[in-house]
């Protein structure tokens, strides 16, 4: 973790009864109020919410705690930690190497839950520690509660959250607006709310229809503090949620949709559609005539896909990744047309001056047709066999402000020639797929194109 990254924690405490407003980084913590300050020692404990982590232990100060072996989405008992800069470390249960390390400034007397979550890069996630101070004043009414949402999901982007008393039908318009989040920072919406429980759902910023995470149940008895703190599900767009009770329970809630996008590469100038049916409400995905890609639509677990090239079905695949996002890509000639899932990694790039790239091949006619992405005169991709994707790579912006794409193959090294294809306008820090289509059937490359999305 990069600890000299520092971002906001802004604060709207409907309460009045503790104005914090400070920074902090990632992982870092902001001490909270109400708790004694006098002690030589803090009390912390460890929620393990990552995705690939089963077992984790906490050491501090270069010695193991007796909070060891916390398993998947449950949380340890309480070890005592120094007040002032505390060294944290997180390690497999059992390893004396570090996966995650931190030095928060710790209030001695307080209480803290060392919140473990993954967050991604280019390559994979890396996994990252908040630590959520527990000492928040109570609500001193008596038949009202206090909610904090926290969102650590930077990756995720510009956020809005809605908390209302029943449940968002899936398709429908959330309600109980609450406040935005801005994905740049870390930052926290305070309510108030009667007792029971409460939904929480989050959607892109002034777009409803994006959902990210649906219908977190929040439940909450008369004078409770609960945070709900949002970490990013395995394709870093949706949101898995974690609920803690100050100074009680943790639990988590698992984001089990999928995020899925029809692209469209059937040669011929054929239609293509897709429909996703769940609980006996069947619903279209975005689809077309090639090239195309459609918008993202969140399938959810349990759904059954449905493809169709000119009407006729086409054998739909299986194996949606829960809290991915997924291209559902269905090229070839429209008699033997093949629909396949590739796992997509919408994450920002390591370095936020690069873009992230990878190419889908879909382009027909010829199964020996193995492609080379150039960016910018650099092989960023190779050995892109039809129906395939390559793994991401990073380019940087040009003088002109743009990447220049072209291709390459095994059968034509001048497949699309840098004199042939656009150069595109890019956004740095952001990801993009590259999309190779076109009728390679004849060797003519007249009918190929690439698009950028």
């Amino acid at each position: 973790m990069n600890l000299s990254k520092v971002k906001s924690f802004l604060i709207r405490d409907n309460f009045k009864r503790c104005s914090v407003i400070g920074m902090v980084a990632i992982g870092m913590a902001l001490s909270g109020c109400g708790g004694s300050k006098s002690n030589s020692s803090a009390s912390i404990r460890v929620a393990n919410s990552t995705l690939t982590h089963p077992s984790i232990d906490l050491w501090v100060s270069g010695a193991v705690t007796t909070a060891t072996g916390t398993a998947l989405n449950s949380v340890s008992s309480y070890v005592s930690a120094p007040a002032g800069a505390a060294a944290l470390q997180l390690n497999d249960h059992g390893s004396s190497t570090g996966v995650a390390n931190v030095t928060p400034t710790l209030a001695g007397g307080a209480h803290y839950t060392l919140l473990a979550y993954e967050s991604g890069a280019t390559g994979g996630s890396v996994v990252r520690m908040a630590a959520l101070p527990e000492d928040w004043t109570i609500p001193t009414q008596a038949g009202t509660t206090q909610i904090r949402i926290l969102d650590f999901a930077t990756e995720a982007g510009n956020l809005d959250v809605y908390v209302s008393p029943t449940p968002v039908a899936p398709g429908g318009i959330p309600a109980g607006y609450v406040g935005s989040i801005n994905g740049a920072v870390a930052q926290a919406i305070v309510q108030s709310y009667g007792v029971g429980t409460q939904y929480v759902t989050v959607t892109a910023l002034a777009n409803p229809a994006d959902v990210r995470m649906l219908n977190m149940p929040v439940a909450v008895t008369s004078q409770q503090v609960a945070t709900v703190a949002l970490t990013p599900a395995a394709g870093g767009s949706l949101l898995d949620g974690n609920l803690l009770i100050q100074l009680g329970a943790f639990s988590n809630f698992r984001n089990t949709g999928t995020r899925v996008r029809l692209a469209s590469a059937v040669s011929g100038g054929t239609t293509v559609a897709a429909t996703m049916t769940n609980a006996g409400v069947t619903s279209p995905l975005d689809g077309g005539v090639a090239p195309q890609f459609g918008s993202y639509a969140v399938v959810p677990n349990g759904s059954t896909l449905a493809v169709t090239v000119g009407g006729v079905s086409v054998a739909a695949p299986a194996g949606l990744v829960p809290g991915g996002d997924m291209t559902l890509l269905v090229f070839g000639a429209p008699d033997s047309a093949t629909a396949t899932l590739i796992t997509d990694d919408n994450r920002p790039p390591t370095n936020s001056g690069l873009v992230k790239l990878r190419l889908i091949n879909g382009i027909t006619g010829n199964s020996s047709n193995v492609l080379k992405l150039i960016a910018n005169g650099v092989a960023l991709a190779t050995g892109v066999a039809p129906g395939t994707a390559s793994a991401y790579g990073s380019a940087g912006i040009n003088s002109y402000g743009n990447v220049n794409l072209s291709l390459s193959s095994s059968l034509n090294s001048n497949l699309i020639p840098p004199t042939a294809a656009t150069a595109f306008t890019l956004n740095p820090n952001t990801t993009y797929t590259v999309f190779a289509v076109g009728d390679y059937s004849t060797g003519s490359t007249a009918g190929l194109s690439l698009m950028v999305q």
